[in-house]
């Protein structure tokens, strides 16, 4: 049953974008509308359609004087997102391993998405009691100790083309940050020393402290964070952890720098 679904929900027209960028990416030369219209029995008009759009995004290019397509660097651009994510798990991961065993919490790893962070990867506490995120879980970046710090170091231009001064703030708990004001004020004290905390903002019971990983050219790429139980993972816990944080995320970041 669950298979028939899968395919009835296949949206046709992605499909035959998909199928026009793979004909593409296998041939080397340059294609014209009329050979995709017979190598993929597409419509003429669909096939043009199509390739107008992918042309204004990017993904392909139009020789002016043949008229015809090949790949634009937008492909490109795309599979470097996923390379330089890819090597964003591979270096974190042993050091999201060692401060999960150090301190018998978990550990992430996450980066921003617009006003969310998305865990791209944890080490999960061996304790019973223990938080669990998933790695692809999206969460509201302001009631986060990983989306605190990532949101603290981006420009002053970037915060306000995504929070706008009349747009209130979503709490999930009741210790949440509720006004655009009081975030301004907690983000310039998560940037002034280094690191931000989630005191059962984000859920009734768990607390978090993170740090930013910085790139090449200075910006906050990513961020790692340890999670707990409130009742383990207390203000003082996360104190005693913060200086070993800091120092990790030091190290994960000079290797972006080579």
């Amino acid at each position: 049953m669950e298979n028939r679904t899968g395919k009835n929900e296949k949206i046709k027209s992605i499909d035959k974008v998909l199928d026009l960028l793979e004909f593409l990416s296998i041939n080397e030369q340059e294609i014209g509308i009329t050979e995709i219209n017979k190598k993929l029995h597409m419509g003429l008009s669909t096939v043009h359609r199509i390739l107008t759009t992918l042309k204004s995004r990017g993904y392909v290019i139009q020789n002016q004087q043949t008229t015809k397509y090949r790949l634009g660097i937008k492909l490109f651009e795309l599979g470097c997102a996923v390379q330089s994510t890819r090597r964003l798990v591979e270096i974190t991961k042993p050091y999201l391993k060692q401060l999960s065993q150090s301190t018998n919490e978990t550990a992430n790893l996450a980066i921003l998405e617009g006003k969310e962070v998305i865990y791209l990867d944890t080490v999960e506490s061996i304790e019973i009691l223990r938080t669990e995120i998933m790695a692809g879980t999206k969460t509201p970046a302001h009631c986060t100790a990983l989306g605190k710090v990532l949101l603290a170091f981006i420009s002053d231009r970037e915060f306000e083309s995504l929070y706008k001064s009349d747009e209130p703030l979503s709490s999930l708990t009741s210790k949440s940050i509720s006004s655009l004001e009081e975030l301004k004020k907690r983000l310039k004290k998560v940037k002034e020393q280094g690191y931000g905390v989630d005191i059962e903002e984000y859920k009734i019971g768990v607390n978090c402290i993170g740090v930013p990983i910085f790139g090449r050219n200075g910006e906050a790429i990513a961020a790692i964070s340890i999670t707990g139980p409130a009742s383990r993972f207390t203000i003082d816990e996360m104190e005693k952890v913060k200086d070993k944080l800091m120092t990790i995320s030091k190290e994960i970041s000079n290797q972006f720098l080579d």
